[in-house]
Order: C-alpha cells, then structure tokens, then sequence
C-alpha cells in the first residue's frame, strides 16, 4: 500500500509545506498514523482519500508549527528528467511552461493550490476533495473555478 499511494502523497504533501525533506517526515507519519489508527477508518470515504486527510492535517500542523518558530525560505520541486527522445528545444520549452505553472501556483492562496493539486493532480473526484478539505461538492467546484481564474491571471 506504501508503494501505491508514496509518490503522490509526498508530492501532495510538498505542495503544502514546500519542503521536501519535511515532506518526507509528514509522509511517514501518515503512513504510521494509518497503521496506528486504522481501526477509526470507517470505509466512508476511499483510503485514497483517508490517506489524503491525514497528511493535509499533518501539513498544516506542520506549518502552524514552523510559523511559530521563524520563515523558512520554501524549496522547488525538482523538475522531471525530460524524455531524451525528445527535441531540445520542446524539452528547454515544456520545462519552462511547468517552471511557469510551478512559480503562478505557488503564488495562489493555499486552499486554491490545493484543490488543483487534488482535482487535476491526484485525480480526485470533487467529492473526494471535499472529503479532504472539509468542504462540500458545490465548496469544492466553487474553489476550482476561482482557483482556475486566479491561475489563468497570473499566467
């Protein structure tokens, strides 16, 4: 189960925190905090989405916490290796239009950020996201409408 859900939810989770050695620590405590409490999971929801709610959890603890202490400066997502089939040109080109979505996303409200990432990213009907970020289907198309807007601006 690790395996399935690790890569996603450690992107998921770095999209919160902006750290990617935090990342990593909030990601093994979810995965701990299910091995621990898995016994309150009710099947309401998928364990996709279960997983998903912990870790959000876990990330804004995180970062109440780390407010508390000082700023942190935020780490970039590593890009991809691109394909080396691939023209330069069009990989000097793609890298540049996901460095451009990368650097506008960052800049939307937190709640924005993380309805896309859940919605377009992780594949996540609006019901799941709705799960995760405590809000209600009609909330969460409301959400992604106005985080699509504010993304489309800043691009």
């Amino acid at each position: 189960m690790v395996t399935l859900y690790e890569n996603e939810l450690y992107y998921f989770i770095n999209g919160i925190v902006r750290d990617s050695h935090e990342a990593k620590h909030i990601m093994i405590d979810t995965f701990a905090s299910l091995a621990v409490n898995g016994r309150s999971f009710m099947g309401k929801s998928t364990l996709k989405t279960y997983l998903f709610t912990i870790a959000k959890n876990l990330a804004i603890k995180c970062l109440k916490l780390r407010s508390k202490e000082q700023h942190l400066a935020f780490d970039e997502i590593t890009e991809t290796i691109p394909d080396e089939r691939d023209r330069p040109d069009k990989v000097f080109e793609r890298m540049e239009n996901q460095q451009k979505v990368h650097e506008a996303m960052m800049e939307l409200k937190e709640d924005y950020r993380v309805v896309l990432v859940l919605l377009y990213f992780e594949d996540m009907s609006y019901t799941e996201a709705g799960q995760v970020m405590n809000k209600n289907v009609k909330q969460i198309g409301d959400l992604a409408y106005r985080a699509k807007a504010a993304l489309k601006k800043l691009l």
